[in-house]
């Protein structure tokens, strides 16, 4: 962003206008002259990037309310951008109605060509459509699929004339401006220690006025408008002309080290200065030496300050060269504090620069460093140990320790350590730790004490809450509204400067807010006894839905007890004992205890919760000691209490007890209260886990089926309770698998597969979260269909089906509709009345799965999916959405191929490769006959075009071929077989045009039936919510006329589809199908919810990144359109190319190749570079051999473009940190989650960076299943893709002093959270694994030459390698399209694919697998299939390779991280489109 001067001052130039019309907003001159300004040509390209920022203030100047010449330059303005405004022109509907109406301006010639040129229908006050009708504005094209020229675009019949830009400026510059000289000595050059504020006020409007570029000149007239973002164009500009009078540049030069050098100059100006030499840095302009030097010394040393004091990321970047350049233990030491102090985004580098520090120099970590990274009984460790030997106590012992058992909620703990010491500290070591004091003192009830210690607390909301706190607590309500309208005031300026420091240091501070009011709510409760009922049921649902974090509910909760006391009340007990919970499994153990202790009763009635929750603590003690004899003693313990109750209640255990197995209601619960019931629920639930825990895996060959039996009754007492409910599926069909039953048993099916559907079906009726649901259906559907035979199992289905809510089945969609083609009829049955049911509520949810459903092979999808848009048509505008439906899906799919490409593929398939005699061609006819009459039923101009051309060549060759099937003459075969060579060459060419950039299509000659589509009553593809009124959807408009298409192999075309709320992009892909990329978004949905419930991943943001997939048929889908995205190959491309760079890939290819790296030319035509030919005998190289090459290819730079790209791409460097983080995070999740799925061929094509957040993004899961790592050819060995030069662009901790990078780092802490989360849901995830393997829509039958879900039919992923290989050998020097398409292949064919073995070998089956119970009670044959689900279990478990044990998570992923980063592994596979040394 830094390359290009002219760049910044234009960009900036569009913010700074916008903001003086802000600042003016009844000013008619200022926004005349704005408004003018905006429409400069020049500004053009900035207004592309900012339409967010001008946008609104062109809406407002549109206002029938503005005066009339606003209006006019607002409608020029909207001239001008019109192109920019297509995609969100449904914005400008409104105002220009509203205009239409007024009877001023319904004629206004701005108006109607507005109106025209933006193709909307305003209509006047008459109800007259204002201009001409939209189908006589535009004339369709009648080229038929005839890109239009490269250069040549689209312009209107008329365009205005802008002012020139000199003729714009003239009105707004100076006559005179000053010079460099005498800006910089009035204020660069005087003193910097005055007034801070005032001095870069006045060097900001100085070195803007004295840049010698108009634009900045006029920005400077803004005055406290400008950004300092503007000032380093400025400044840089202003250097540049010192470059002749050499004196003043050494007077600047040494002003600059005066000031950095100073001590004594506020910290905001050294930032803007430091942030100057970075600007220069990026820009590849230096300053002198010594002016590098002060910068490096300043940033090392005069930011020093405590941990909780920020420092901005320039800062990090200098300390972090600094220990790269000097890695001593000081260095590493400072690069730590620097990291906690940038924030959140560096938290987990500073954790792993600590554990570098300590594994390389052996030197003990700081414990407040611990501290402050949250690692809190890690840092009481460090400090005990620290404190061992030490006489007395320390402050920083003092200190680190009172913080820690503030977080740990060890309050008692706290409060003693404050009493024994508080009083011997001095006045400023009191005011560091007043805040801990004072809440341990609080949580304590001692009031006395945390008044004494408030005296020393720092001013600011904590302590005026507090005090209000202790007001409340003596009945002094008048001074605690006081008190607690000050906190109120004092909050919001603290969440202000702390959301710079991260959402979990705000978050904290939002909580306070919520404290304040409950704390009002306290004094009502005290004072108004009439509002007591409201208060309590109003703090329990607020309790529900706040964020759970164990402190703030601690603090909450003591909140409450201000107004009555947790033990003489039941109304809060829930929120006293989910607190227990949340510290328990937080390791806030004494908190947990303590807050138990507080709500016991006296005397504990029959059936406590408390006592019930304290049996679960104790439990889980004990099983993490694993011991036996406790853990026996704790379950008597919950048997005896559970007896008791049953006692109590007047319940006859052995009669409820008998009624537990079955599928009968407990008529012994009849008329009990719905509390009875879960508490009894409860009680059983866990007498069931904790049996089975004690019997181990002989707990489901027990004869009395006694874990089952407690499990049913759990259900059965409270079937809204998700875990029971779930757990009874499990537990049956554990029971019917590890018994081995046969599905042809009948009494077994109904003893444990009936009620196993009933639990799932009683589980995804909860209102549990969607992650749960989607878990149980998937399950259901998988169970439903595998003993869909048996009657007993179809009554229950039928039963439950009446019962759930269609709701979530909405989720389960692509997996109901992929069965429609069951042959069992009653079973098919069943599930048309349920997708009858969903289509009769959610029509829109349904219709463009059935759509697909109608275009499969298989005629059994066919028909029955029929049947189902029958029953759509019998409601209310259901046969014009079915009408719709078709005739876009239909004209989708023919525009996503044309004739011409489908026969060059028909032809590509037909042409023998070695042999005349190797194709069939007495069975061609019969191939293509549908094809061949398609060509004598056309229905649009592009496809009689393609018959008047080539149509009479085919009929003629099809005619010779049945002539050749009867008689067998050769001459027949070799005269079609020239026809279609000649023919195929000649669709080559025409196509091969279409490769060129801004090659498009006119839907007028490709689908002209889509052009008359309007105001449909079809939803946008992908865009139906159905938690949004039907009005509200995104129904469809219109189509863009124009389509794109995209230079890569398959040519995808760019759709615009309109709608009134937004525009849509989409990447329309032909020859490809994409059910299977349907399922893989599915998954990382339901990965992503996942993440979102766990709270590590959720508080570093980890998430994967999916986009929308429709399925328009087996062969033709729709992907939503991904912008602000580039291929990671690409952009190492790019800055190669801009650094005049481009001979290093060749130089590296050369050193793989064995070549000379001095002479090796790609490009030459003699001989021909010939990548096949290269890998096969690269294939047959030992393997020492490669890794020699790999590391010759290493040889030639440092592998830092990434690392580059990133810093010089960040307009900031606070945003280069975040960037950084950011890119680190998503690689480690999306690296892992591959793993488990098998994902290879991850080129870097495959994988695009946001170049916004730098979030990592991939695409093509062709190869999934892991059938890149088992082809025979060039198969992959790395789990992921980890090369040099991704670890390079990670922080400095990842990798220094590493021999594997990425074992430490922000990517490292990454993939550990998410394999912990993935380890953790493996039945989750199996489950959604395990509808890929009983999905009959999606093939698992691979075949020695048949692409596994490919990006298209006939090209292997190893021949898309080589063909993006060949294209890039000539390096691109242009910004590659931000989509999904993958890099731009070059033509021709190779016989490479025939060496592809896209095949699957036999795995290492368990027989107490879960993958192997499901296949020995399905009688699937699909052993493949069976296969690689097992190999996935298996890495859900931890079992690596051929290892006998499962790993522990951290060595699982370090294992994985070193297989990935090893030469050896990277050296192996298909490194011309691979390409490891990036």
């Amino acid at each position: 962003m830094s390359g290009n001067p002219q760049y910044h001052i234009t960009h900036r130039m569009v913010p700074l206008i916008c903001q003086a019309l802000v600042a003016a907003p009844e000013d008619e001159i200022v926004w005349l002259e704005g408004l003018r300004m905006l429409a400069n040509p020049k500004l053009k390209q900035a207004l592309t990037l900012t339409s967010s920022i001008w946008l609104p203030l062109l809406l407002r100047g549109l206002e029938v309310t503005k005066p009339v010449p606003v209006i006019v330059s607002a409608l020029k303005l909207l001239d001008h951008v019109s192109e920019i405004l297509e995609p969100m022109k449904s914005c400008l509907v409104k105002p220009l109605r509203a205009l239409g109406r007024e009877k001023q301006y319904e004629e206004l010639e701005e108006l109607v060509w507005v109106i025209e040129k933006l193709e909307l229908t305003v209509w006047n006050s008459d109800k007259e459509v204002i201009g001409r009708p939209r189908n006589l504005r535009t004339a369709p094209n009648s080229q038929a699929n005839t890109p239009l020229p490269a250069g040549l675009s689209l312009q209107p019949a008329q365009k205005e004339q802008h002012p020139l830009l000199a003729e714009i400026l003239a009105h707004n510059l100076p006559p005179k401006s000053r010079t460099v000289q005498q800006a910089w000595c009035q204020t660069l050059l005087s003193s910097a220690h005055d007034n801070p504020n005032i001095w870069l006020h006045n060097l900001y409007q100085a070195t803007l006025e004295s840049s010698n570029v108009p634009e900045l000149v006029i920005a400077s007239k803004l005055g406290p408008l400008i950004h300092e973002e503007l000032f380093q164009t400025a400044f840089m500009k202003c250097y540049v002309q010192l470059e002749s009078d050499q004196a003043f540049k050494n007077i600047v030069d040494n002003t600059l080290v005066s000031i950095l050098s100073d001590a004594s100059v506020n910290q905001e100006i050294l930032i803007v200065l430091l942030e100057l030499l970075a600007f220069f840095h990026k820009d590849k302009r230096e300053f002198s030496s010594s002016v590098h030097e002060a910068a490096k010394a300043c940033a090392l040393n005069h930011f020093n300050g405590a941990l909780n004091q920020p420092v901005p990321g320039v800062v990090l970047w200098y300390v972090e060269q600094n220990a790269e350049n000097f890695p001593v233990q000081e260095n590493i030491g400072n690069l730590v504090e620097t990291n906690i102090r940038v924030g959140s985004a560096g938290y987990d580098a500073a954790w792993s620069t600590l554990l570098w520090l300590e594994n390389d120099w052996q030197v003990e970590p700081e414990p407040l460093w611990i501290t402050q990274l949250s690692h809190w009984q890690q840092a009481l460790d460090a400090q005990t140990k620290l404190d061992q030997g030490q006489e007395g106590t320390s402050f920083s012992s003092f200190n680190t320790r009172m913080i820690c058992y503030h977080a740990l909620g060890a309050y008692q703990q706290g409060h003693e350590l404050a009493q024994t010491l508080f009083e011997g500290l001095d006045d400023n070591e009191r005011r560091n730790t007043a805040h801990w004091a004072t809440a341990a003192a609080w949580h304590m009830g001692d009031f006395e004490a945390m008044a004494d210690y408030l005296a020393f607390h720092p001013k600011g909301t904590s302590k005026s809450l507090y005090k209000a706190i202790i007001d409340v607590h003596n009945g002094q309500y008048a001074s605690a509204f006081h008190h607690i309208s000050k906190a109120q005031s004092l909050s919001y300026d603290e969440v202000q400067v702390q959301l710079d420091v991260g959402p979990q240091v705000a978050h904290r501070s939002l909580a306070k807010t919520e404290l304040l009011v409950e704390l009002q709510e306290v004094i009502q409760y005290k004072s108004q006894p009439e509002m007591r009922d409201n208060i309590i049921s109003t703090w329990k649902t607020r309790f529900k839905k706040s964020h759970a974090d164990p402190n703030t509910w601690l603090k909450r909760l003591e909140l409450w007890t201000l107004a009555i006391p947790p033990a003489m009340t039941m109304h809060l007990q829930s929120c006293f004992i989910d607190c227990a919970k949340l510290c328990e499994s937080a390791g806030m153990h004494q908190a947990a205890q303590s807050m138990l202790k507080k709500i016991t009763p006296e005397i504990p009635p029959l059936g406590c919760k408390v006592e019930y929750t304290r049996f679960r603590f104790e439990w889980k003690k004990a099983y993490q000691d694993q011991d036996q004899s406790r853990m026996y003693e704790i379950l008597n313990k919950l048997v005896k209490h559970t007896q008791d109750y049953l006692q109590h209640i007047g319940i006859d255990q052995e009669a409820l007890e008998r009624q537990g197995l079955g599928l009968q209601p407990l008529s012994v619960m009849a008329n009990r209260t719905r509390l009875e019931h879960q508490i009894l629920s409860r009680r059983y639930y866990r007498i069931a886990e904790w049996t089975a825990a004690l019997q181990g895996a002989s707990w489901a060959s027990d004869d009395q089926s006694q874990v089952l039996n407690y499990t049913s009754l759990a259900s059965k007492l409270d079937d809204d309770w998700y875990a029971a409910c779930f757990s009874l599926a499990e537990r049956s069909l554990s029971i019917f698998e590890m018994n081995e039953f046969s599905r042809s048993d009948s009494v077994a099916v109904s003893s444990y597969i009936v009620p196993a559907l009933r639990g799932l079906f009683l589980a995804a009726r909860t209102k549990e979260n969607p992650e749960f649901v989607i878990k149980a259906l998937l399950r259901l559907v998988t169970l439903w269909f595998r003993f869909g035979e048996s009657t007993a199992v179809l009554v229950e289905v039928e039963n439950q089906l009446s019962l759930t809510p269609v709701e979530p089945w909405l989720s389960a969609i692509p997996q109901l509709i992929a069965r429609l083609g069951t042959p069992h009829k009653d079973l098919q049955y069943t599930l048309i009345n349920l997708l009858k049911s969903i289509s009769s509520q959610y029509p829109h949810a349904v219709i463009w799965p059935l759509l697909t459903a109608t275009q499969t092979s298989k005629v059994e999808h066919q028909e029955t999916a029929r049947v189902i848009m029958s029953f759509i048509c019998t409601m209310p505008d259901g046969i014009r959405l079915v009408d719709q439906a078709e005739l876009v899906g239909k004209e989708l799919i023919r525009t996503s191929a044309s004739l011409m490409e489908k026969w060059r593929g028909i032809i590509e398939k037909i042409i023998p490769r070695d042999d005349l005699m190797q194709t069939a061609w007495h069975k061609v006819p019969s191939m293509w006959e549908h094809d061949i009459q398609y060509l004598r039923a056309i229905e649009t101009p592009d496809e009689e075009q393609f018959v008047q051309l080539f149509g009479d060549q085919l009929l003629q060759i099809d005619k010779s071929l049945k002539r050749y099937k009867s008689n067998r003459q050769m001459s027949l075969v070799n005269f079609a077989y020239q026809e279609l060579y000649k023919l195929y060459g000649d669709l080559d060419a025409q196509i091969n045009q279409w490769k060129q950039p801004g090659s498009k299509l006119h839907l007028a000659s490709t689908a002209p039936r889509l052009l008359s589509l309007r105001d449909c009553v079809l939803t946008v593809p992908g865009q139906y919510d159905p938690h949004l009124k039907l009005d509200d959807q995104a129904f469809i408009d219109s189509f863009a006329p124009i389509v794109d298409i995209l230079s890569s192999k398959q040519l995808p075309r760019k759709l615009v589809i309109r709608s009134y709320t937004a525009d849509y992009t989409f990447l329309l892909k032909g020859n490809e199908d994409l059910r299977g990329d349907e399922r893989i978004m599915q998954l990382f949905n339901l990965i992503n919810t996942m993440l979102n419930h766990n709270s590590d991943a959720f508080s570093r943001n980890l998430h994967l990144l999916p986009y929308e997939v429709i399925p328009l048929s087996p062969s033709a889908g729709l992907v939503s359109w991904v912008s602000n995205t580039q291929q990671l190959q690409s952009m190492i491309q790019i800055n190669r190319a801009k650094n005049k760079q481009n001979d290093l890939n060749d130089k590296e290819t050369a050193s793989l190749l064995g070549h000379d790296p001095e002479t090796f030319n790609p490009r030459r035509e003699n001989p021909r570079f010939d990548p096949p030919a290269e890998m096969d005998r690269y294939d047959k190289l030992p393997i020492p051999t490669k890794i020699q090459r790999l590391k010759a290819a290493l040889s030639h730079s440092k592998q830092s473009d990434l690392k580059d790209v990133l810093w010089q791409k960040s307009p900031s460097s606070n945003i280069w940190v975040r960037r950084r983080t950011n890119f680190a995070r998503t690689v480690g999740v999306s690296s892992f989650v591959g793993y488990i799925i098998g994902l290879g061929d991850r080129h870097g094509s495959n994988i695009l960076i946001d170049q916004l957040t730098w979030g990592a993004l991939h695409i093509d899961f062709g190869d999934l299943f892991n059938v890149a790592q088992e082809r025979s050819f060039l198969p992959e060995k790395v789990p992921f893709r980890l090369t040099r030069m991704m670890t390079n662009a990670f922080e400095l901790a990842s990798r220094g002093g590493l021999e594997v990078p990425g074992s430490r780092g922000t990517f490292k802490q990454a993939s550990l959270i998410v394999m912990n989360v993935l380890r953790d849901s493996r039945s989750t995830v199996l489950a959604m694994l395990e509808a890929f393997l009983y999905d009959p829509l999606l093939s698992w039958t691979i075949g020695p030459n048949e692409p596994s879900h490919a990006e298209h039919n006939t090209q292997s992923s190893t021949e898309r390698q080589t063909k993006t290989h060949t294209k890039r050998a000539h390096v691109q020097t242009h910004i590659v399209p931000q989509s999904l398409a993958p890099a731009a292949g070059c033509t021709g064919n190779s016989d490479i694919y025939d060496r592809i073995e896209n095949s699957l070998i036999a795995t290492y089956l368990e027989t107490d697998s879960y993958m192997a119970r499901v296949s020995s009670s399905t009688g699937m044959t699909n052993t493949k299939a069976l296969q690689v689900l097992s190999q996935i279990e298996r890495k859900l478990i931890g079992y690596h390779k051929d290892a006998d044990q499962p790993l522990t998570i951290n060595r699982q992923v370090q294992a994985l991280i070193e297989e990935a980063t090893d030469l050896k592994n990277l050296s192996q596979g298909y490194v011309l489109g691979w390409i490891p040394q990036w």
